[in-house]
């Protein structure tokens, strides 16, 4: 790693820019109910603690080597390579290039699932070049089971449209987070993290886990998918990696990709949903962790600040009820069995001051940190009096700190129902194919193949009706010589469910069987669109199914 640049001791070169504004006096911390504070309260406390920024890019050179992942890679200066600018445009594409496939990859999927399918990503199109000349099918088949694979198909367009872009240019990936995300599927976290991580510029990244991080931080109580809460959470992330890369120079480093990585490893293993306080690096600086700490002191705090126009207008009211129930949600670590009882906490007064009170039964607190935390201020406590904060105290604050950012309810998914209709052409002589069509190059499942799958507009339909469906459907459809309308009927299956993020579906599948004497001679009937083709019961394995898909499968499968 490239030595570090020394950060601005004062964040006055930063005060101009767009974010919070530095507080004139440090501000009072604010404690429920009302939170009372001055928007400057969200300013950020790291813009003004070399050493605890420090101490974040500390803590990560040492994740690096005990949590070791195939894209994380020292950066490449190109300052060693004068006088060889075409090496290095072809040693920074590929390095640009393997962060933008492990960015892409990681998006809502777990790294332990990720690691082997990189690996493999990796050793078939080790180049932006390679990856634009794969067959799309191809694609698709290598991101078999990783789910969402749309985001497949956007990394290929991609390739393709850089590679078009570029004109032959060693590295057809720009270094600019601006001009990266004119491409196909990269959006402003994506080019960010490769503009930073690959070639050192001082760009900002904004996850769910970094949102999380920064909430905390800041002290902001919003919920983080929120346009006004993206928007400052942004700006303050932008301001942070701004001043600790000290871009007062022109010159490219390290610790831009240092920081934002730190902050995404960060919120993924210690400031989680259920955070671990005690282990953070930047719990000095954070508004979060000081409100839960002044919570568990009973200090007092002002009801109302001086001049109501300079109140904070982002913030939610907190609900002190969201104290016993906090944190329902859980991103990256499983909850603790001990957490299903729930019933008996909502038996106690739901104040603050019985929350926070000396023996907080272990069944109202969310957190996983069992260490004692150094503490300033807790000389009224006996149990505090060797100035330590005690267990229950510990879980008390970081249940607290839970509650950042705000939660929201899901939504419920859409509850949709379709038939799956699997049609077998079959020969005299027993050799049969089935038939399988192409989703739609955008939208849900993209380019995945599917069983010929028909929408049912009647949501309490009958086993009848559905059947009929089914039936009519198939009749429909008209692929080259095959007449489909005397498909007879073989089975019917029981419904199976399948959830997507938004949508509930439940799938009835049936069997039909057509006849056809040269069956072996059928191949690719129809070219879209959409694409249908004929394939053998035994390559069906080979096929691009979405998971669903592969569900109706098994069923016919274990029926014959």
């Amino acid at each position: 790693m490239a030595p570090r640049k020394k950060a601005a001791t004062t964040p006055a070169k930063i005060i101009t820019q767009k974010g919070f504004s530095a507080p004139a006096s440090p501000p009072p911390t604010a404690l429920p109910p009302s939170r009372a504070h001055h928007a400057s309260y969200h300013y950020p406390l790291l813009l003004q603690d070399k050493s605890t920024c420090d101490a974040l890019l500390s803590w990560f050179e040492g994740v690096e080597k005990t949590r070791s992942m195939p894209w994380r890679k020292k950066w490449i200066n190109p300052k060693e390579f004068d006088g060889r600018e075409e090496v290095l445009g072809s040693v920074l594409g590929k390095r640009a290039y393997e962060v933008w496939v492990s960015e892409v990859m990681l998006q809502q999927t777990r790294v332990s699932t990720v690691i082997p399918y990189f690996n493999t990503w990796i050793s078939k199109w080790p180049t932006v070049q390679d990856l634009a000349n794969a067959n799309h099918d191809d694609v698709l088949a290598a991101w078999k089971g990783l789910g969402y694979y749309s985001r497949a198909t956007r990394l290929h367009e991609g390739a393709k449209a850089m590679i078009a872009k570029s004109k032959g240019s060693s590295c057809p990936l720009p270094s600019k987070a601006l001009e990266l995300q004119d491409f196909p599927g990269i959006g402003r976290y994506t080019a960010g993290a490769v503009s930073s991580i690959a070639f050192g510029e001082a760009e900002p990244v904004l996850d769910g886990n970094v949102a999380r991080v920064l909430s905390r931080q800041l002290g902001l109580y919003m919920d983080a998918k929120d346009k006004k809460a993206s928007d400052s959470l942004w700006d303050e992330a932008d301001r942070l990696i701004k001043h600790v890369s000290d871009v007062s120079g022109t010159n490219t480093s390290a610790i831009p990709g240092q920081w934002n990585q730190a902050l995404m490893e960060l919120g993924s293993t210690i400031c989680t949903p259920r955070p671990q306080c005690g282990d953070c690096p930047i719990q000095s600086t954070c508004r979060a962790y000081a409100e839960g700490q002044a919570l568990s002191d009973k200090r007092q705090a002002p009801t109302a600040i001086p001049d109501i126009e300079d109140a904070c207008m982002l913030c939610d009211l907190l609900d002190t009820e969201d104290l016993v129930t906090a944190p329902e949600e859980t991103e990256e670590v499983e909850p603790p069995k001990a957490a299903k009882k729930r019933k008996a906490i909502t038996k106690q007064s739901n104040t603050l001051s019985s929350y926070f009170a000396i023996g907080t039964p272990s069944s109202m607190v969310g957190g996983e940190n069992e260490g004692d935390i150094a503490h300033n201020g807790s000389k009224k406590r006996k149990a505090a009096a060797t100035g330590t904060v005690t267990q229950s105290d510990t879980k008390s604050i970081t249940t607290y700190c839970a509650l950042f950012p705000k939660k929201v309810a899901k939504k419920k998914a859409a509850e949709e129902e379709c038939v799956v209709c699997m049609v077998e052409l079959c020969a005299p002589s027993g050799y049969s194919k089935w038939l399988i069509e192409q989703r739609p190059a955008k939208g849900l499942l993209a380019s995945l193949w599917q069983f010929p799958q028909s929408t049912l507009t009647t949501p309490s339909s009958t086993p009848a009706s559905r059947k009929a469906s089914a039936q009519k459907y198939i009749s429909s459809l008209t692929i080259g010589g095959i007449d489909t309308s005397k498909a007879a009927f073989v089975n019917g299956f029981p419904p199976l469910v399948h959830v997507f993020t938004h949508i509930r579906l439940t799938m009835h599948a049936y069997q039909f069987r057509v006849s056809c004497d040269k069956a072996e001679d059928v191949e690719l009937i129809q070219a879209g669109p959409p694409a249908r083709k004929w394939v053998e019961g035994t390559s069906m394995e080979d096929q691009t199914l979405s998971t669903g898909m592969r569900k109706c499968w098994d069923l016919v499968a274990k029926s014959c």
